[in-house]
């Protein structure tokens, strides 16, 4: 994320979105009733009617949307802003919706009554992060191949490729060449191939594709990874993520950060320790100071009742983090009613 400019004295933050995790922290930005500025496409005022054998030429406009719903798909590289045109010269009081997407590299301007502290905070975050690696996975065993990119909103699918064997599969047979050239290959066509790589799995597929992969394609292999688990596919994935080994690649990554949190609750938890969950739960604790830090989800903070309980975190200095309900800790916690919290002492 690149700020452009602020001007909190009237509530305006101008920016510029660079990839795909910056759309999904707009996405946790915007809110309804804010005026959002940029550039768009809109047919032409009096043109649309007037030759009914053409198709009405849209021309480029900055329009301000006054916002009534935001929609963002998993993982999507567009995020759709639904409004009445509020600002702009033509067509004010219609519906318009803006498409926000990091290709297009457009400035656009959030207008707020009240910033909060966390959206601030989570802008200060896309900026902090601009410039850190992706991290590319590869889980396999010698059936199948997940490749995938570990975001700061989740865990991106990127190919899963199967392995074609048949019978007992050996490092010199053509089958496992030709399985790990399909895996290279699809490594390459990311514009992430410089990346570090984060190769596990169970077994000895796992080693073959390392030494494969040096000698084939040591411009890949060159920043690599390796952790043993016990599944390939997307559960090697989340068990290299709770194993640590992610923290001694990349400096911070949101999904690590939070999955450590949410194991840690649940393992409290498990124990009768020093953690409690549930609205009223929670929110008693706050109350009496004995929150260390509140967990609550994206959907949550959305809420009056959310935004009543990080009140509350605030006041006895608490510490807060909001959870992602994309990826799989998130939706796990999701599952516990999407709040909890570290408790300093029991109460």
């Amino acid at each position: 994320m690149k700020i452009i400019f602020k001007d909190m004295k009237h509530g305006e933050i101008g920016l510029i979105p660079e990839n795909l995790d910056d759309i999904w922290h707009l996405y946790n930005i915007v809110d309804e009733g804010d005026l959002v500025r940029g550039i768009t496409f809109r047919t032409e005022e009096g043109k649309d009617d007037k030759i009914r054998s053409k198709k009405p030429e849209k021309k480029k406009m900055k329009l301000g949307i006054r916002v009534k719903e935001i929609k963002f798909h998993e993982f999507s590289d567009r995020l759709r802003i639904l409004g009445t045109i509020e600002e702009g010269p033509q067509d004010l009081g219609s519906f318009h919706t803006l498409n926000i997407t990091a290709d297009s590299m457009d400035k656009i301007n959030i207008i707020k009554e009240n910033w909060k502290n966390h959206q601030l905070k989570r802008l200060d975050e896309a900026v902090s992060l601009r410039c850190q690696p992706i991290l590319l996975f590869i889980s396999l065993d010698e059936d199948e191949a997940t490749i995938a990119i570990l975001r700061q909103s989740g865990i991106q699918l990127v190919a899963e490729i199967n392995s074609k064997r048949s019978g007992k599969m050996y490092e010199s047979s053509d089958n496992e060449k030709e399985y790990f050239n399909q895996i290279i290959n699809v490594i390459k066509n990311q514009k992430y191939s410089d990346s570090p790589v984060a190769v596990v799995g169970p077994g000895f597929a796992r080693e073959h594709l390392l030494k494969f992969g040096k000698e084939n394609a040591p411009e890949i292999f060159k920043n690599v990874h390796t952790n043993s688990t016990g599944n390939a596919g997307m559960n090697g994935i989340h068990e290299t993520i709770k194993s640590g080994l992610i923290k001694t690649i990349i400096k911070e990554n949101r999904v690590v950060h939070e999955t450590t949190l949410i194991e840690k609750l649940f393992e409290e938890i498990k124990k009768d320790g020093l953690a409690t969950y549930g609205e009223k739960e929670v929110k008693l604790a706050l109350q009496t100071g004995a929150v260390e830090r509140l967990l609550i989800s994206d959907i949550l903070i959305r809420t009056k009742n959310g935004e009543d309980l990080l009140n509350i975190a605030k006041q006895n200095n608490s510490e807060f983090t909001i959870i992602n309900t994309m990826h799989e800790s998130g939706k796990k916690f999701e599952g516990l009613g999407g709040i909890g919290a570290l408790l300093r002492y029991k109460i």
